[in-house]
């Protein structure tokens, strides 16, 4: 088992099965970028490790980005592959790929159903999650020598209204006939003492606000969580409400959902915004973006540009999501603006609305209390989950082995012990724009011209015509271009004149770049051109 992603990281999931024979993939995520990427984005894998004789397989567990988001960029590499996936991520990945007119060789799989391969099978095991069809995978040898169990994204749900609960007995039954055992288990949410939130309890919760008088109820929530929206939303209608859904995500998760069996909504239940300027009724408006992100329509709303609607005295705003670290200053300035503009806002601190998709401590001794492996290797979690999750292993089951491993460090399962082997790490590719890749040293660029400034240099030696244009300078220092310019054009005439181009530009670049750093303590990035 090889991770080219997804350890020591929250995101980027990407793991390598692999035989003798063949290399079968699991997952292929994005990760979003983080702050000093300059707007990239996403990041992808590096496939660099890849065989394209050895892969023709990938397997996805389930439909969230850090493990589909990044599978365009490996099929356009590798167009051979066979896809390996459910019918509800599998309408996820087609939305996906539309644009881009790119065939999928796929095959739907169902839980329980073993996938045979040259000297591995491969049985899909539902578990819970917080988006539909999520599966763990049970992977054994053809001689049943080694077996183990491999949950990325999964929590234990046993009361769950909206789908059955993780599959113990087949985990059990397929792992018991193997003479060594390892399990590959989800780190993110380890440092929780009890048991995961269910579904489930949300509801009474989540009744009460639906209920309460206000006319405009506003809810966000990862548009992933489609069992979620469907009961909130029946909740809205049972109280007289009319859905109205803003942001595209939240009509593509529910059109999947509605496809797949996984919601009796209709399109007829749903508005949208234009459809309701003129509604004097009590609606329940979904808001896409519950990190914040930009462009999304909670924050237009939360700004007040949204053509829409605008926040007013005695809406209510529900947040039924968590903040994932790093989106704290995004989301509290969304919730000052809804509260400048006088609406009232709900959180998960408020009332009971959210439950993680993630396993804690309890959760994960019911998955080992149902069948205890030999070796446990800690994955899909930052570096410091990682380490707690070996920690607590250790503490409160010292007869299993553990084993806490990085992205490309390959766990070799053989002759009844494991090892681990190192490959040389690469680092992540950088995805902007048009979907394309952009090099790290051009991300250096960016960097230093939005801390910095940027000075461009044009010089005609025809006339000794010369012109200085800046960007993201402070507006001061345009009074001292035409110094800055007769001290160039002097320099030039005394000491460059007959100089090689090469030379020329840079000493023009070393005295700009001189002279602004004694204007401003800074030197600003400077490119200079000939003519």
């Amino acid at each position: 088992m090889l991770p080219i992603g997804g350890v020591d990281e929250i995101g980027s999931n990407m793991t390598l099965i692999r035989t003798e024979k063949e290399d079968i993939i699991i997952d292929c995520g994005l990760l979003f970028p983080y702050e000093e990427c300059f707007d990239i984005n996403y990041l992808i894998p590096d496939f660099g490790l890849l065989d394209s004789d050895r892969v023709h397989n990938i397997i996805i567990t389930h439909g969230h980005e850090d493990h589909i988001g990044a599978l365009y960029h490996l099929l356009k590499a590798f167009p051979h592959l066979k896809v390996w996936v459910t019918p509800f991520t599998l309408h996820l990945i087609q939305k996906k790929l539309e644009e881009h007119k790119l065939n999928l060789n796929y095959q739907i799989y169902e839980p329980a159903q073993e996938l045979n391969f040259e000297l591995v099978d491969v049985t899909p095991v539902h578990v819970n999650h917080s988006i539909p069809e999520t599966s763990g995978l049970i992977i054994r040898s053809k001689n049943k020598e080694w077996g183990a169990l491999y949950i990325s994204d999964f929590k234990v749900d046993l009361k769950s209204n909206h789908e059955a609960p993780i599959d113990f007995k087949l985990i059990k039954e397929k792992l018991s006939v193997c003479k060594n055992t390892a399990y590959f288990i989800d780190s993110t949410n380890v440092i929780y003492d009890g048991k995961t939130t269910s579904e489930n309890e949300l509801s009474a919760d989540l009744e009460h606000l639906m209920n309460r008088p206000e006319r405009r109820l506003f809810i966000t929530l990862f548009a992933s969580n489609v069992h979620r929206m469907n009961a909130i939303a029946k909740m809205a209608q049972s109280s007289g409400r009319k859905i109205v859904v803003m942001g595209r995500s939240l009509w593509t998760y529910m059109e999947a959902a509605r496809q797949a069996g996984h919601s009796d909504l209709t399109m007829d239940d749903l508005f949208m915004p234009d459809q309701v300027k003129n509604e004097t009724g009590k609606m329940l408006i979904f808001l896409s973006g519950c990190q914040g992100d930009f462009l999304s329509a909670l924050r237009r709303f939360s700004y007040g540009e949204d053509g829409s609607f605008k926040p007013t005295q005695g809406d209510v705003v529900i947040f039924s999501s968590k903040v994932i670290p790093g989106n704290e200053k995004k989301i509290y300035r969304i919730y000052n603006k809804l509260t400048q503009f006088g609406a009232e806002i709900i959180t998960a601190y408020d009332h009971l609305i959210h439950a993680s998709g993630h396993p804690g401590k309890e959760d994960l001794h019911l998955l080992i209390k149902n069948f205890t492996p030999n070796y446990y290797i800690p994955i899909h979690g930052e570096s410091y989950m990682l380490r707690k999750h070996e920690e607590f292993i250790n503490r409160d089951f010292p007869q299993i082995k553990t084993q806490v491993i990085h992205n490309y460090q390959e766990i070799l399962l053989g002759e009844g012990v494991v090892k681990v082997q190192l490959h040389e790490p690469k680092e992540p590719r950088l995805i902007h724009g048009k979907n394309l890749e952009i090099e790290k040293t051009q991300i250096s660029q960016r960097r230093k011209m939005a801390t910095q400034g940027a000075v461009f240099i044009s010089y005609r030696g025809s006339n000794a015509q010369l012109e200085i244009t800046t960007i993201g300078l402070p507006l001061s220092a345009q009074e001292s271009l035409a110094s800055l310019k007769n001290k160039l054009l002097t320099q030039i005439q005394e000491h460059l004149a007959n100089r090689e181009p090469s030379y020329f530009k840079d000493q023009v670049k070393i005295s700009t770049r001189q002279f602004f750093n004694n204007l401003l303590g800074y030197k600003p990035v400077t490119e200079v051109h000939l003519f």
